[in-house]
């Protein structure tokens, strides 16, 4: 079993703060796939990476070992991936720093001036051609003054499905409401001087996003096939939760998110978070670290001689996932393109 004493899980995840959160907030709003949008990105990150709460589940999780160089255990306990426990489930989150007087960056949040183009230029020729040409224009521009050019992303290769289809949103159960828009827009940003024609189909697929929805629908049912089967962390009277230990109960949810502690992925996988990508043995890890999460819990109803069927809340039991054919490389994530 895989050990938690140094896994840390915070209480209820602190919000942004109300001042800084209303001022932002944008009712999300219906947008179809292939609507003609003017957008663009202009790699400045204050829209999307600031005063925001950024879900890792754990497929990003997997993906950002890559970006980091970091086993998935030393995320957690290096305090850049937080776990808490939100409406009796545990979600994961990336740490925030401070920024500015009352706000918070993701810890992941590069903000560079253009002093510091002109000296990534001078010692960093290899960074400095990575950079958007718009970027790397400013090192020519007044050096007599400091202005804010750019936000990056410290993780940009492995940053999480919220961060890639921002400020799109697609909604994994569009299959259910043919007649429903099956994505939404939730912020205004990319309006700017440096957007062009495309589609919010166009958006989210440039940003190779089909990986990780599928990640996400897998993620989910789990998580419902969890909650129908006692394995809430809550103290709601009319929940029935499945008579296990506190230790047992979150051991068995942080397996979700530390999959370098689970010994089948060890013994396959060793370090694999060292290599720059590897899609296929990432969709293996997380089918792993699924299929044990579903069959621990399989194992504890059957052990304490639970009725599944008297476990959970008002919700129906959950069906088993079929956790093979929600992570089918060839499972359609969205719907096909409108006939011309």
């Amino acid at each position: 079993m895989l050990p938690i004493a140094s896994i840390a899980i915070i209480g209820p995840m602190e919000l942004l703060r109300p001042d800084v959160a209303a001022s932002k907030k944008l009712k999300p709003r219906s947008i179809a796939l292939d609507e003609s949008i003017s957008w663009g990105c202009s790699a400045r990150g204050w829209n999307c990476c600031v005063d925001k709460t950024i879900a890792v589940e754990p497929y990003s999780l997997i993906r950002l070992r890559h970006a980091t160089g970091k086993s998935s255990q030393a995320l957690i306990n290096e305090q850049l991936v937080t776990l808490h426990w939100q409406h009796g489930l545990l979600t994961g989150a990336l740490a925030h720093v401070a920024y500015e007087s009352k706000q918070r960056a993701c810890v992941f949040y590069e903000e560079l001036t253009n002093h510091d183009i002109r000296r990534i230029r001078d010692d960093e020729p290899d960074r400095y051609s990575s950079l958007p040409l718009a970027v790397q224009q400013a090192a020519d521009r007044d050096q007599a003054s400091s202005y804010r050019v750019a936000g990056l992303c410290g993780v940009h290769t492995g940053r999480p499905e919220a961060c890639r289809g921002f400020p799109f949103q697609r909604k994994p159960d569009w299959e259910t409401r043919p007649d429903e828009s099956p994505a939404v827009q939730l912020n205004r940003c990319g309006t700017c001087a440096l957007s062009g024609p495309t589609t919010p189909r166009e958006v989210m697929l440039d940003n190779d996003l089909e990986e990780y929805w599928r990640a996400d629908d897998a993620w989910r049912r789990v998580k419902l096939y969890l909650l129908s089967h006692g394995l809430a962390d809550t103290s709601d009277p009319g929940y029935a939760a499945l008579p296990i230990t506190p230790e047992t109960r979150a051991e068995l949810w942080v397996s979700c998110f530390v999959p370098d502690g689970l010994p089948a992925v060890a013994e396959r996988f060793p370090e694999q978070w060292q290599r720059p990508l590897d899609l296929e043995g990432d969709r293996e890890i997380l089918r792993i670290v699924l299929t044990n999460a579903l069959d621990r819990v399989d194992a504890l109803v059957a052990e304490v001689g639970a009725d599944p069927n008297a476990l959970g809340g008002d919700e129906t039991t959950e069906p088993r996932p079929q956790v093979d054919r929600l992570l089918d490389p060839a499972r359609v994530m969205l719907p096909l393109l409108a006939a011309a």
